[in-house]
């Protein structure tokens, strides 16, 4: 009993000390993920096709190799599309890179965006916000992300 107490003990303290370590290094600041392009694929009845372009941001002092992303993103405040991609990124400290995922979106997603231009007006540019995980290579774990920003319409004004 004596023994297996010292073992936890020493178990508990080696515990501390690594955690104590991962504190030294830190992730630093986080990383910033915002959409720099939306594009069409393909649009089917049920499911259409996007491909967003991911800008990633890291403002630390130490390179960061992405091997995957997933995220939701959402535009005016309703869900509007899911993507994946196990597509690696390396991103250079204080720096950024960008990458394509496909992303799809159902009919439903659709319909709850044509329901807010029903008035007949297109909006020159809509809210989004995307929240998901980036993935390391090695030891790190994931890094969450949730970020708001606006995409402009190409063209300018909205139009009737």
């Amino acid at each position: 009993m004596v023994a297996w107490n010292r073992r936890a003990w020493g178990m508990a303290v080696a515990a501390l000390a690594l955690s104590g370590c991962a504190g030294l290094t830190g992730q630093g600041e986080p990383v910033s993920v915002t959409v720099a392009d939306l594009r069409m694929g393909t649009a089917g009845v049920l499911e259409q096709q996007y491909f967003v372009t991911l800008r990633i941001q890291n403002p630390n002092d130490r390179d960061l190799a992405i091997r995957g992303v997933s995220f939701q993103l959402e535009l005016n405040d309703k869900a509007f599309a899911k993507g994946t991609t196990g597509k690696a990124v390396a991103v250079p400290r204080f720096s950024t890179a960008t990458v394509e995922v496909e992303t799809l979106s159902t009919l439903g997603s659709i319909l709850r965006q044509v329901g807010d231009v029903s008035s007949g007006t297109m909006p020159e540019q809509f809210r989004y916000r995307i929240k998901g995980r980036l993935f390391q290579e090695g030891a790190g774990g994931p890094l969450p992300f949730d970020e708001r920003g606006e995409l402009k319409l190409p063209g300018g004004a909205g139009a009737k």
